[in-house]
């Protein structure tokens, strides 16, 4: 106890000294504390505030402009898949005026597109509307041009995948042509026709997509460089697949169908239909009626299911009973 008192007293005479001195010292340097400045405050007056009616107002009006362009868009041609609710969320049309609208219909129109194409390409990638036509997608066109792409097939390509005329021609479309030309010693019209069929490829990491699915091809299913050059020409669509589904796929075409390599890399269309609802359910069908799973796979796969009954002297009825009882 004697111990703490001590502490505690002596702690407070040193806290004691402390401050004496301080004050001391700030007087003798005449020390003088300056007066705080306030700022005036602004009174907001009842006519200053925002009304508060006046957001819900310009909500109102943009939602009105909004759909004027989707009324526009529509009267074009039908197309019942898209809806107001795709222009509202796609703020490159929202926050373009109708003269901007209307001249990227009249610039595809006069490429050679109905006016339905054009609605559908706007709609599958509005930014288009704010793109520079003469510098941007005519130089494209024209570019193609030079490398003999008739205009009807650069029409498909812009109409398959739109968001091919954001790409930037000599950092994107080039370059990747290039690297397909370099890889597989594909000639540019080979690699061109290769983009033609799947333009999505121009989207894809070269690096971090392309590179390790080709790499997984040659390992998964022992191909070599130049088995998987032929797949790729032929069936560019692979590259996108999911490797853990292309896994499923060839380990099933290979032990439980029978399907050599060969005929995989002559037909590599196979992996681009469901395992579970294309190919098992007819290879397990044509196993029940005692007949082969023939090739090419044209032959089996991409009827409907009440076509593929039909060759088969079946019922849409029979083939869907047998196909629940695989379930």
């Amino acid at each position: 106890r004697v111990a703490t008192r001590w502490t505690t007293t002596t702690t407070m005479e040193a806290r004691h000294v402390l401050l004496q001195a301080t004050m001391a010292r700030m007087a003798s340097m005449q020390v003088r504390l300056k007066p705080m400045q306030v700022r005036p405050v602004r009174v907001w007056a009842a006519s200053d505030a925002p009304a508060r009616g006046s957001r819900a107002e310009a909500a109102e009006e943009r939602e009105e402009r909004l759909l004027e362009k989707y009324e526009y868009l529509l009267s074009l041609g039908n197309v019942d898949e898209f809806h107001l609710t795709d222009l509202k969320r796609r703020k490159s049309i929202s926050a373009r005026s109708m003269g901007a609208l209307k001249r990227c219909v009249e610039w595809l129109t006069d490429l050679g597109m109905t006016e339905q194409e054009a609605v559908r390409v706007i709609f599958r990638f509005p930014p288009i509307v704010g793109l520079n036509y003469e510098r941007k997608i005519e130089a494209t066109y024209e570019w193609f041009q030079t490398k003999e792409v008739a205009k009807e097939k650069f029409l498909a390509l812009v109409i398959r995948y739109p968001q091919f005329l954001g790409l930037s021609l000599e950092d994107n479309i080039i370059p990747a042509l290039g690297w397909y030309m370099q890889t597989f010693d594909f000639t540019e019209e080979e690699a061109i026709k290769v983009l033609l069929k799947h333009p999505v490829i121009l989207g894809y990491s070269i690096e971090k997509k392309v590179i390790p699915f080709l790499e997984y091809l040659m390992e998964e299913a022992s191909l070599t460089k130049e088995e998987v050059a032929v797949v790729v020409k032929v069936f560019p669509q692979i590259i996108g697949l999911n490797k853990k589904s292309v896994s499923k796929k060839l380990d099933f075409i290979r032990n439980d169908i029978g399907i050599e390599i060969d005929d995989l890399v002559k037909f590599p269309h196979l992996c681009g239909y469901s395992l579970e609802k294309r190919i098992r359910p007819r290879y397990m069908y044509l196993k029940h009626l005692g007949k082969e799973f023939a090739l090419p796979p044209s032959k089996v796969l991409p009827a409907t299911d009440a076509d593929f009954a039909s060759r088969l002297g079946k019922s849409h009825e029979d083939y869907m009973e047998f196909c629940k009882s695989l379930r």
